[in-house]
């Protein structure tokens, strides 16, 4: 059976407002991160998506973000879908941030302050979705994690993976048929565009 995923990533929040490394850390949503969720939920009316299962990171930011968006209160909560763990440059202004190494991110970079690799994620985002999608009888299924953790997942499973940045409630659209991901589309649904879609 073909599954369908829609992973999304949380609304904005305070840290996001204060341009803050916000990993392991956690800060909650602004007026205008519930405002993206709950035009994240009117976009899911307007399409008529309905969701089998709801899953969510822990933390607070996604949690808050995933209820909104699904009106649901009945989601699960998984640690798997957390956010990169940015050790002592938590919660520090993004400035600190090293450069970017192309499609691994931050590489390696973190460990060295008590954070996680992008192989450490990458791995963790993996078996975690997985895991759940091999084992469920669900077939559409929303997940809420994070920005970073979803670039990581999505260059892990997905070859060529377009140059799109991850918007606040920006949505990927997979499909899944027990062993490979094909990403269907990148979703913009605060301005309900498409801003990628698979040919």
């Amino acid at each position: 059976m073909v599954k369908t995923l829609y992973l999304m990533r949380h609304g904005r929040t305070r840290f996001n407002e204060q341009k803050r490394i916000q990993g392991a850390c956690d800060s909650p949503l602004t007026d205008e991160g519930i405002s993206q969720a709950k035009a994240a939920a009117a976009y899911f009316e307007a399409h008529q998506l309905v969701f089998d299962e709801v899953y969510s990171s822990t933390q607070e930011r996604a949690c808050d973000t995933a209820e909104l968006a699904s009106g649901r209160t009945d989601y699960i909560r998984l640690k798997g879908l957390k956010e990169q763990d940015f050790g002592a440059f938590e919660g520090q202004q993004e400035y600190l941030n090293p450069p970017l190494q192309g499609d691994i991110g931050y590489g390696h970079y973190f460990v060295t302050y008590g954070g996680e690799s992008y192989m450490d994620v990458r791995l963790r985002m993996d078996q975690t979705i997985r895991g759940v999608l091999d084992q469920t009888k669900a077939e559409t299924i929303l997940m809420v994690s994070h920005g970073a953790a979803m670039a990581q997942f999505s260059r892990h499973v997905i070859e060529n993976f377009p140059k799109v940045r991850m918007t606040n409630c920006g949505i990927l659209k997979f499909n899944y048929d027990g062993t490979d991901f094909d990403l269907l589309a990148v979703i913009d649904p605060l301005n309900h565009k498409i801003i990628y879609q698979k040919e």
